[in-house]
């Protein structure tokens, strides 16, 4: 087969889960002599292929452009959603960043009653569409009718969870016959059982501190945990790019100060060692549908709190500590839960050998390559 891999236009920007497993099953299609390429396009060149697999709907006008390309070529579609409730996802992150700047600008009190409300999902979140609810509805502005729109059009669909699959059929009203479960997969020769001495060295960091991989963005929630911690002794080390939301990094800083450590952009390898060398991993999300890097830290046995609002509880069970990303009280005692977990504890261990026995990107190939060939066998 000759098949075409397709992301936003921008992945290459962003970066994330995505981008990895695009350049994981490619290389992995090609070892099994399949002639695969990669574009980061909203208007993919498409002529020449079998088959256009699109990989993230989630950013709405790129998708319709990579949709409406194929469909002149009239080339079969195959849809990796990366799907998340826009609208909730966008309801939570923003509605969290005004509150923290608030109490940043004004003090403790004066958000109180405004967590509360994020808490008990009451919040209503203003942005230039409209209101935004709890549920993501409210706004003038219809996030997701464009999207199901164009799923309609895809010939397969490969969500990376169950969870992902029944959200697609529920927020976006797909009805379709192909589908499977191509679950994201960890390279255990970088990421397993790393050596923390290299970050050590790296970072001068000598002691004890809980550790967030990502994009510093509000959708990662970094300051929400920042604030739930800030009355504790506990430094927090954040990995990842800023430059999209710089003014959302500083918040971070102002709400924790010199507790807090910012880095940029390390290697695969020294973020495997970072991963060793810290107590607690934390992604407490409103933006992903698994947290790879949660997975990349699960198997150096280190504790891993995860989200209530994506879809981590597939992979993560009862093996991680899932916080609700809008309770700062909930996010405080179940990073305390698991600051208080050693290493390679019974949860630990459990949940490293699910992901070397299940999360691997051979499995994910496989899935993968199979929806192809019943997709081109059907068209």
């Amino acid at each position: 087969m000759k098949v075409l891999l397709v992301n936003h236009g921008t992945a290459s920007e962003w970066g994330g889960g995505d981008s990895v497993q695009i350049i994981e099953t490619a290389k992995r299609l090609k070892q099994r002599g399949h002639d695969v390429d990669i574009q980061n396009s909203d208007r993919p060149e498409v002529e020449s292929y079998d088959l256009v697999h699109i990989f993230n709907c989630r950013v709405q006008q790129s998708f319709m452009q990579q949709v409406t390309t194929c469909q002149q070529y009239k080339k079969p579609i195959v849809v990796s959603p990366i799907w998340i409730s826009i609208g909730r996802a966008l309801w939570g992150s923003r509605g969290s960043y005004a509150i923290l700047e608030k109490g940043v600008k004004h003090g403790e009190d004066s958000i109180i009653r405004d967590l509360s409300l994020l808490k008990n999902k009451q919040l209503e979140v203003i942005m230039d569409g409209g209101k935004i609810n709890s549920d993501g509805r409210g706004s003038d502005k219809d996030w997701s009718k464009p999207i199901e729109t164009c799923l309609r059009r895809a010939d397969a669909l490969i969500p990376n969870s169950w969870l992902e699959m029944k959200a697609v059929q529920t927020d976006l009203n797909w009805a379709g016959r192909i589908f499977d479960i191509a679950p994201y997969g960890v390279d255990s020769g970088i990421f397993m059982d790393a050596d923390p001495k290299k970050f050590r060295e790296y970072s001068g960091i000598t002691g004890d501190f809980i550790m967030q991989a990502g994009r510093i963005e509000p959708g990662k929630n970094q300051a929400m945990l920042c604030w739930a911690l800030k009355n504790l002794n506990i430094p927090i080390v954040l990995i990842g790019g800023k430059k999209h939301w710089p003014a959302y990094s500083e918040l971070c800083k102002e709400i924790s100060g010199n507790k807090v450590i910012i880095i940029d952009h390390i290697s695969r390898e020294m973020l495997a060692s970072a991963y060793a060398a810290a107590r607690v991993h934390s992604l407490i999300s409103w933006m992903d549908t698994c947290g790879l890097v949660s997975l990349e830290a699960a198997i150096n046995g280190t504790p891993v709190v995860g989200s209530t609002f994506g879809h981590e509880l597939e992979y993560l069970q009862n093996d991680a500590y899932l916080a609700n990303p809008g309770d700062t009280e909930d996010i405080k005692e179940k990073v305390l839960e698991a600051w208080e977990t050693r290493k390679y504890g019974k949860k630990q261990v459990r949940l490293k050998r699910r992901i070397l026995e299940k999360y691997n990107w051979e499995e994910c190939a496989d899935i993968t390559e199979n929806i192809y060939k019943e997709v081109i066998g059907s068209v």
